[in-house]
């Protein structure tokens, strides 16, 4: 269970809300995003129900995780936003946890080659009228309550509850932190993001139009896109599924 008390504490300059259970906290941040929420302010919540990734993936989101969604006030572009993630995220576990994690493109963080975070950004509109982008971010941290067809590809930070020294609570506000801090110097998280990311200097493999495609990854674009080699050719990849293992 969250302390909202103590989160609130932590994250002194804006609101947050703090919830047992939800669908999901993207959809709260963006129903509260329609309302009056200002920039900074999050939805956090112990557990989700309906969580989602990219490409409409669902999210298992069980207790012990981190489930928090931030609210953005900012005309970036999401795949920006989502590498700033990515390194804000690695720099809390790092800095909390001394726990080094690597960044698979363009939103998953991996301990030991498996998955133990997810980032979903997305933009938010009223009829035509840009609001802002809601920033989602789940992070498995304790315990191993994943379901058993995720546990060859995912994990969590502490597998057992008892040995870890980090309070959600915490995270949280960290990670908020060097977000909002980030946002003013895009893109200089880039040349962190690039030394990270576990994707750069691989083979890798994408389906089009039920084909498969190999390629190289050389690098990524300061919006996050990737760019791929394909038998001599540059592609600059935004958005989609590309893998590092045969597909």
């Amino acid at each position: 269970m969250l302390d909202s008390a103590l989160l609130q504490k932590l994250i002194d300059d804006g609101r947050v809300r703090v919830l047992d259970e939800t669908l999901s906290t993207n959809r709260d941040a963006r129903d509260w995003l329609m309302d009056d929420a200002q920039h900074g302010e999050m939805v956090i919540a112990s557990r989700q129900t309906g969580g989602r990734g990219r490409l409409g993936r669902s999210f298992s989101s069980p207790e012990g995780g981190l489930y928090m969604s931030l609210i953005l006030k900012t005309t970036a572009a999401p795949g920006a936003v989502t590498t700033l993630c990515a390194v804000s995220v690695r720099r809390a576990i790092l800095k909390l946890t001394g726990i080094e994690t690597d960044i698979k493109w363009v939103n998953d963080l991996l301990l030991d080659g498996k998955k133990i975070c997810g980032i979903l950004c997305e933009s938010a509109f009223s009829g035509s009228e840009s609001l802002g982008m809601i920033a989602g971010i789940g992070v498995n941290v304790y315990g191993n309550q994943l379901p058993t067809e995720l546990q060859d590809i995912a994990r969590s930070v502490y597998p057992d509850h008892a040995h870890a020294p980090i309070r959600l609570e915490a995270l949280a506000a960290f990670i908020r932190a060097e977000i909002l801090a980030g946002l003013a110097h895009l893109p200089a998280h880039m040349d962190e993001y690039r030394q990270h990311c576990i994707t750069l200097g691989k083979a890798v493999y994408r389906a089009e139009n039920g084909e498969t495609h190999e390629g190289q990854a050389l690098d990524t674009t300061n919006e996050g896109a990737l760019i791929i080699r394909e038998n001599g050719i540059l592609r600059t990849i935004g958005y989609g599924e590309v893998s590092i293992r045969p597909i």
